[in-house]
């Protein structure tokens, strides 16, 4: 006897076809209208498993990306006012050098002053600069401005806010960059290599350790001459206004009428009649001064000794007195915390003694120096002068070849930043085409799919329609 479907089982087996025809013809459309080969997990287990490392690495690619941006930017922002800043500070070499020159006077010099006191201002606010409310030099302390101008001890000082930290971005896989260098490192640093003096009056360093930063201003003071004086001589007002200390030799050779102190060129003696008779200044070699009166000098040869003591301060409230025989004499500041072991035993002139912590004066310090220099308050003479800021010039310039090498240190990194970005973009690249290789559908393949499953479902429904026409009298045969 013959099997007959029935009309239930003709029609689940209609119904299922046509599902499975549906089924692909949806695929095929929703992988032409995605262009992924893959739609589903299940579509390609171990291809969904490389999509997703693929894409993993991408997020990652693009995070690296954006903290580079970000860092770049911070180093173009530093290296940017650091380059100012060289720029001012070349300026301001310039008036320095215009400032040592002789033909200047005093008003020369003071303006030319004010112009360094603008330019140590200008780096005050180059060294403050910030960026998106975070400031470039203060390492990772960027709340608050890390230069603070100060009176410290009645000497113009800046001090450092910030801390020895540098800020660092995650800009690769295990690759970190710093973007910041610390201010105290470009502006502050110390390189220490002894003492300096601007040999005013011969101090030296003695044999123990000093202890400070920056420069300090030593002051010797005549306290009294003394001299057993022949041929009429006599001292100016007991030899208030001489700078001599210790011993100094004092020569008058009658028949070539001139008169010398150690080993300085002779000097005329002065005439009766001449306006400096009764206090005629002569100069020794190392600038010690010696005022004589020879308004009683009988014109007879002469050859003698004097001898100028004094005292000694660092902070103007301890006074020491000296004996000249000094190797080691201790000096403190109690406001300042410097501490200097001076050798007096070559003093030979009073007066203020520039001492500089060599390697250790900053830029702020080294321009405020010159500024007071230029000033010259003490009425220095062109020579010690000269003398005192070629003293605070070395120190310039080791200030200034700081900021040239931070610079350059920010640059290169910056440029380090934009070489990473560029082997991220092709490793980018690369996982891209990975990626596209797995997930993305071949497109003449999948049009031809889906016009394949169209053409299919067409006919399973034309087939459906002409199995489901069927009435009674088809079982009645």
């Amino acid at each position: 006897m013959g099997i007959r479907p029935t009309q239930a089982s003709t029609f689940s087996q209609v119904k299922r076809g046509l599902l499975q025809n549906f089924s692909k013809l949806a695929r095929a459309q929703l992988q032409v209208s995605s262009g992924k080969r893959i739609l589903k997990p299940s579509d390609d287990p171990a291809g969904s498993a490389l999509i997703r490392s693929f894409k993993r690495s991408l997020a990652s690619s693009s995070r690296y990306v954006d903290a580079i941006t970000s860092g770049r930017t911070m180093l173009d922002s530093g290296a940017s006012n650091l380059q100012d800043a060289t720029g001012v500070l070349s300026e301001a070499r310039a008036l320095v050098l215009q400032g040592m020159n002789g033909p200047l006077n005093s008003q020369d010099r003071q303006l030319i002053a004010g112009e360094i006191e603008l330019i140590r201002d200008r780096m005050i606010d180059i060294a403050n600069a910030q960026i998106g409310g975070r400031y470039l030099f203060s390492g990772t302390a960027t709340g608050e401005p890390p230069f603070q101008d100060q009176i410290l001890g009645g000497k113009q000082t800046v001090s450092y806010r910030g801390n020895d930290q540098a800020q660092q971005l995650l800009v690769g896989q295990g690759v970190t960059v710093r973007t910041t260098i610390a201010g105290e490192d470009v502006f502050k640093q110390q390189q220490r290599t002894g003492m300096g003096f601007s040999g005013l009056t011969g101090l030296a360093s003695g044999v123990s350790a000093n202890q400070g930063v920056g420069y300090t201003l030593v002051t010797v003071d005549r306290t009294s001459t003394t001299a057993t004086l022949g041929s009429g001589l006599a001292l100016v007002a007991g030899g208030a206004s001489d700078t001599i200390m210790g011993d100094h030799s004092l020569v008058i050779d009658a028949a070539a009428g001139t008169v010398q102190l150690d080993g300085a060129a002779p000097t005329k003696i002065p005439l009766a009649g001449d306006p400096d008779l009764a206090d005629f200044k002569i100069v020794g070699d190392n600038g010690s001064e010696l005022h004589l009166d020879f308004t009683g000098f009988t014109g007879a040869n002469y050859s003698g000794t004097v001898r100028g003591d004094g005292t000694i301060t660092l902070d103007g409230q301890t006074v020491i007195p000296l004996t000249l025989s000094e190797t080691d004499l201790e000096l403190k500041d109690p406001v300042s915390g410097t501490v200097l072991r001076l050798d007096t035993t070559s003093v030979r002139r009073a007066g203020e003694e520039l001492v500089t912590f060599s390697g250790a004066v900053d830029i702020f310090d080294t321009l405020q120096g010159i500024v007071d220099g230029l000033n010259n308050a003490g009425g220095l003479d062109l020579k010690d002068l000269r003398d005192r800021l070629g003293l605070l010039l070395g120190e310039f310039d080791r200030n200034h070849d700081n900021v040239i090498t931070a610079t350059s240190t920010l640059g290169s990194r910056s440029r380090r930043m934009t070489d990473l970005e560029d082997s991220i973009a092709d490793q980018t690249l690369q996982v891209e085409g990975l990626l596209s290789n797995v997930e993305d559908a071949d497109f003449s393949e999948v049009v031809l799919e889906m016009t394949r499953a169209e053409q299919t479902l067409q006919l399973a429904q034309a087939t459906s329609v002409r199995l489901m026409n069927t009435s009674l009298l088809n079982f009645l045969r």
